[in-house]
């Protein structure tokens, strides 16, 4: 396996777990609804702190490219 394959993959790994760790953050903090059918749901980030997370995750990622 080349240098190129093993850095791709190893990012898709970090990114998967990174993403998978944020999900369980949201998961805990976030309130969970139950509707009259019994299926539960879980109301989306404000605007506002969807583009403050994303802002920061642009960040983080300026800065380990460099």
């Amino acid at each position: 396996m080349n240098v190129k394959t093993r850095v791709l993959l190893t990012g898709g790994v970090i990114g998967m777990l990174i993403g998978i760790l944020a999900g369980w953050l949201y998961l805990n903090s976030a309130a969970i609804e139950v509707d009259e059918e019994g299926m539960e749901h879980i109301a989306p980030p404000p605007a506002g702190d969807a583009l403050k997370m994303g802002l920061g995750v642009l960040g983080v990622l300026r800065q380990l490219s460099g």
